[in-house]
This record gives C-alpha cells, sequence and structure tokens, in this order.
C-alpha cells in the first residue's frame, strides 16, 4: 500500500479536534516520514524493475557481495533483510535458476544451507549500481552537506525511537 497523497491541514485539524490526543505537529511529521520513505522504496523497486531485477533480489546480492568469499546461511540473510526464510529461499531459488548465486551445504552442519553469490550475481550487483548511486545524488542535489547531515542525525533519532515498535530488540545500535 502506498500513501499517494498527503492529508491535507485542514484533515489534520479536523482530525485532532475529535482526538484530544493527537498532536497536530507530531502527526505531520510523522506522515512526512513515512510518506518519503515509501516513495523514495518506491523509486528504487521501480528502476531495478526497469533494469530486469526486483528489490528483493538486489538486497540478496548486496549482501552477500559485501560478504566477498562467504557463503551465508538463508537463516542469517532472512534476519538482515527482515523477511522469512521462505521468502529468502523462493527468491534464491529464481536466483540460483540464474546463476546469479549457489546454494552451499554447510560442511559442519550438512542441514544447514548457505548461500555463495556466483561471479554474474557479483557482475549484475556491479553493473546495477552507479545507476542507483546517480537516482540517490538527483535525489539528494537539493539538500547541501550540512543539511544531509542534520537530515541523517533526525532520521537516526527517529529510527532508534521507532525500534521497539518495529520489533527491533536494541534500537539503539545506530
Amino acid at each position: 500500500m502506498f500513501l499517494k497523497e498527503m492529508p491535507s491541514y485542514q484533515m489534520l485539524l479536523d482530525c485532532a479536534k475529535r482526538y484530544p490526543s493527537m498532536d497536530l505537529l507530531t502527526t505531520e511529521a510523522y506522515l512526512h516520514v513515512v510518506r518519503t520513505g515509501t516513495y523514495l522504496q518506491h523509486c528504487v523497486e521501480r528502476k531495478l524493475a526497469r533494469l530486469g531485477t526486483s528489490h528483493g533480489r538486489f538486497m540478496i546480492l548486496a549482501l552477500l557481495a559485501n560478504l566477498p568469499g562467504k557463503a551465508q546461511p538463508v537463516s542469517t540473510l532472512a534476519r538482515m533483510l527482515g523477511v522469512t526464510m521462505p521468502t529468502v529461499s523462493s527468491l534464491i531459488t529464481g536466483m540460483a535458476r540464474d546463476g546469479l548465486v549457489r546454494r552451499v551445504l554447510d560442511p559442519e552442519d550438512r542441514r544447514l544451507v548457505r548461500v555463495e553469490l556466483l561471479p554474474d550475481g557479483l557482475s549484475l550487483h556491479d553493473a546495477l549500481l552507479p545507476g542507483l548511486f546517480r537516482d540517490q545524488d538527483e535525489i539528494m542535489a537539493g539538500l547541501d552537506e550540512t543539511e544531509m547531515r542534520v537530515l541523517i542525525t533526525l532520521l537516526a533519532k527517529v529510527r532508534l525511537d521507532a525500534g521497539p515498535c518495529a520489533g527491533e530488540r536494541e534500537a539503539r545500535e545506530a
């Protein structure tokens, strides 16, 4: 689901009258954060779809590319991505079929399946990144360095405070 339009200020005022516990400024700021995050997520998903891959596949490639030479357990990938093991297993099945990754049995525990990045997977990852970096530069071009640092600090603070709501064990890690 995607919040296409922000509620009008009048709509927020009406809501605040109905719900006295609502803080108008907090709700407005919260909606802007949610809307922006959702919008940016959709931008990346659309770009990756145009390039012939999915966000899920790209995230697995990115995780594996940043741990070169180390096959990762499916359970670790699922935990790092915040999704279920069946979701990751399904993505890996298609990626293995396409020659991007391969499943490897752990030599010490044959019940444990690890995922290894193959050269074609690394090549795809490396081919996708420059375009994604260009998109990031374009999106953030309106902010100077100081504004970006303030934005990073503020969003990190919001994310830390949201940790318990999101089910994070220890939110204060950033």
